[in-house]
């Protein structure tokens, strides 16, 4: 059992015997430290590049909306443009209805006046033979 102790002890501690270089331990400190802001770093900027992709996402979408909007807006000026021309065009349409009414008006009234006339002249003939 001692022979297996030993030789688990000098099997474990066979990497000992290597030379190795140490840092001192403030350096080593430093070292650390260093290492886990560069971690930290590496994960920030993991994060900050997935939430740049959310935004890039949501600016892409609030794009499309806007140029959806602004189809939208030129619809509805093309409509409200059809919409004037046709009350033009109702306009320009009264306003000769009402110059043919006013015509005919003073035409219905010409024509009183000399059926008036006329009746007269009539009237006066048959009462005077």
């Amino acid at each position: 059992m001692v022979t297996v102790a030993m030789s688990l002890t000098a099997f474990s501690q066979k990497d000992t015997v290597t030379p190795t270089k140490c840092f001192p331990i403030p350096l080593a400190k430093v070292i650390a430290k260093d290492l886990l802001s560069g971690d930290s770093a590496k994960a920030l900027l993991k994060l900050t590049e997935d939430q740049l992709k959310q935004t890039e996402g949501k600016v892409s979408l609030k794009d499309s909306v806007i140029s959806k909007m602004q189809e939208k807006e030129k619809n509805y000026l093309s409509i409200i443009d059809d919409e004037r021309g046709k009350y033009v065009i109702l306009e320009d349409h009264t306003k000769k209805v009402e110059k043919s009414l006013k015509w005919e008006r003073v035409k219905n009234k010409f024509t009183k006046v000399v059926s008036v006339g006329v009746i007269a002249v009539l009237t006066f003939f048959l009462v005077t033979k």
